[in-house]
């Protein structure tokens, strides 16, 4: 048992994530937090985000303090989960880095993984998150730090070769997807049960159940009929509300197709980390993959603000539905001992034999008060673990770019981006790269 039950969150300002991660933590019966402590380097938002956590408190008859903070080195001493959730840079630069890399036919509907834009995200956000550990090693060294921030795999895997504390990465792809597919499936989501395995963004429902039956014969038989397909994606809310009634998610069952399993995340992002679906705007539109949805919620970010100062200012309670994040309900197992089961972003440590140790995978893990173990899951499919690689190959040297400050390194994980690689040659790939430099400067100034 961790024994610390205070709680940082980096970022807070993400106003929406943060309400989120709150509404669970803050509604456990058999568990308080002693402090949550909110860090934002923009001060408005972080008053904001600070009455709104002492309003859900008082709500739930919580004694729960609450500290605002704009550096996290004022909060962190005695904490014992940092929770993550920073991006660095802003939407501005995150835009043109997209709209250079259109420029040479590299279209990306979210870019925050792998692909050129991802790569320079990492660059951006890396050094901030490191000093935010670095830190931890001094004033918290035995908590746990929960990383929110993308690309999640390059980002824990370089943490883990340059410092000590206990990371793991979060993401709400697999459970979010699981809720998906039963909605697919016309299935209450409770009755959905599964062995979920891969890297981030890319892992596989090795076995899929409802009601403890195998699913996948429902799903495929889905997948072969066209007018099958359009019912099911009538019958999902999460991304209708994004795209509207036109939504497909028609590369997640072509992949299912071709390779035997569904994966977890969504078809906007399964399309940009293979060379299948985005060679020309025809096949973009076909698949159905073309909304630039994240671009959009960056952009639009501060609208949520208003909503939420209202809800703040207003007289009756600020709504607080249970979400999906798994940080809340791994806190409450190391803090209660009662066990719970997620998916995280560890180390590999032959969890995943024929993907290298020492590379980021996504495999289930127990939490209790001991602590949070990795499952071992064996061998993936060949195929399976080789659709991995292309992507682990990337994260290998967007890792190694960060750690070394090595333009070098950039320049080759772009060169190895399966994407990129589909519509480019390795001299259109150099000037994409020195574009992307260039736009990125700032933040590469101590790069040889």
């Amino acid at each position: 048992m961790n024994g610390k039950a205070k709680v940082v969150i980096i970022g807070a300002g993400s106003a929406i994530f943060t309400k989120t991660i709150l509404c669970d933590l803050l509604q456990f019966d058999d568990m308080e937090i002693d402090n949550i402590s909110l860090v934002d380097i923009d001060g408005a938002k972080l008053e904001t985000v600070r009455r709104m956590a002492e309003k859900m408190i008082r709500q739930t008859g919580g004694k729960t303090t609450v500290t605002a903070a704009e550096h996290w080195r004022e909060v962190l001493e005695g904490a014992g989960y940092v929770i993550n959730t920073i991006s660095v840079g802003g939407a501005r630069i995150y835009q043109r880095d997209l709209e250079i890399a259109d420029r040479y036919h590299v279209s990306e509907a979210v870019g925050d993984i792998i692909g050129p834009t991802g790569i320079f995200r990492m660059l951006r956000a890396y050094p901030t998150i490191l000093q935010i550990v670095k830190d931890m090693e001094r004033l918290c060294p035995d908590a746990y730090f929960f990383n929110y921030t993308n690309p999640m795999a390059p980002i824990c895997q370089a943490l883990n070769e340059q410092t000590k504390i206990r990371t793991f990465g979060f993401c709400h792809s697999v459970q979010g997807t699981a809720k998906m597919l039963a909605e697919y499936l016309d299935v209450p989501p409770g009755s959905m049960s599964y062995w979920c395995a891969g890297i981030n963004h890319m892992a596989w429902y090795l076995d899929l159940k409802t009601d403890g039956k195998d699913a996948y014969p429902m799903l495929r038989e889905i997948g072969a009929s066209e007018e099958k397909m359009k019912e099911a994606f009538a019958r999902e809310e999460k991304y209708q509300g994004l795209v509207g009634d036109g939504f497909s998610d028609g590369v997640r069952f072509e992949i299912m197709k071709h390779f035997g399993y569904y994966h977890s995340e969504s078809p906007f992002h399964m399309s940009e980390y293979t060379p299948y679906f985005r060679k020309t705007p025809e096949m973009i539109e076909k698949w159905g993959v073309s909304k630039r949805w994240w671009l959009e919620h960056e952009l639009s970010n501060d609208e949520y603000y208003e909503e939420l100062e209202r809800q703040v200012n207003a007289e009756e309670d600020i709504p607080m539905p249970r979400g999906e994040e798994y940080a809340p309900y791994i806190i409450h197992a190391n803090l209660t001992g009662k066990p719970f089961r997620a998916n995280l972003n560890v180390m590999n440590t032959g969890l995943i034999p024929n993907i290298p140790d020492g590379c980021c995978v996504e495999v289930p893990c127990y939490a209790d008060a001991e602590g949070i173990h990795p499952c071992y899951v064996g061998r993936l499919p060949e195929a399976l673990a080789g659709l991995n690689m292309t992507n682990v190959n990337v994260h290998k040297l967007m890792a190694k770019a960060a750690v070394t400050k090595k333009f070098r390194y950039i320049r080759e994980a772009v060169q190895l981006d399966p994407l990129t690689g589909a519509m480019c040659t390795l001299e259109e790939i150099g000037r994409l790269t020195e574009d992307l430099i260039e736009n990125n400067k700032e933040y590469l100034r101590d790069f040889s």
